[in-house]
């Protein structure tokens, strides 16, 4: 990892988390069709970080041609919009890394996870912050009922959400994965929201003393 040579080009700064990171040999490129002859100086690894309001087929194909054409290089897409097609086109290939702005304090850390050779896949909506604080508790849906004796409602800290799901903290390990659960919350527009959900995952963070859930949403009233 240590001769990784990061370009970014797309935004006139260099992420703060991947300056800092003394790893990297970090690069600003003004210009995406000056990347071919600075890539193929040597054979180290090479990421290129693309930044985009929108991802089009033309950034698409610019980014396959030079993948393809230059040994040991992976791009990095952090965007804000996909549009439908898009979205299928990346999902039948693994060709690129595709991140949502909202997903970009994760930067570093997927690019690490690519180079110890973890396979990264794009989420199907964005993750937004959300500021408000839930009330978990467990489910009252028929199903629900596999839900063990004792799990008090409490109240947690959103990681992120999404129109599909959330990961949020609490302070005790109360849940399980497959566990179903009831998150009320305030929304952006003042509105009382609840949501049924199911825990996809858990795992307890030693260093915060909070149980982290991811949670699958399933109704919404």
């Amino acid at each position: 990892m240590m001769n990784t040579q990061i370009f970014i080009t797309g935004t006139n700064r260099i992420p703060a988390q991947l300056k800092n990171e003394k790893t990297f040999d970090c690069t600003l490129i003004d210009n995406p069709y000056s990347l071919r002859p600075v890539l193929q100086n040597n054979d180290v690894e090479k990421i290129i970080v693309v930044f985009l309001p929108f991802l089009e087929v033309r950034h698409f194909d610019l980014y396959s041609y030079l993948q393809k054409t230059t040994r040991n290089v992976k791009t990095f897409f952090v965007v804000n919009e996909l549009s439908s097609s898009m979205k299928i086109r990346l999902k039948s290939r693994n060709d690129f890394v595709v991140l949502w702005k909202t997903e970009e304090a994760n930067l570093l850390k997927d690019i690490q996870a690519h180079l110890n050779g973890r396979q990264l896949e794009l989420r199907q909506d964005k993750r937004e912050t959300q500021e408000s604080r839930a009330m978990v508790s467990p489910s009252m849906l028929p199903s629900g009922m596999e839900n063990r004796g004792f799990q008090p409602i409490m109240g947690g800290a959103f990681e992120n959400i999404s129109l599909n799901g959330s990961c949020l903290k609490i302070k005790a390990p109360f849940y399980t994965k497959k566990d179903f659960v009831n998150l009320t919350y305030q929304n952006k527009e003042g509105e009382y929201v609840s949501v049924e959900g199911q825990v996809r995952w858990s795992r307890w963070n030693e260093i915060e003393q909070a149980q982290e859930l991811g949670v699958q949403f399933l109704t919404q009233a």
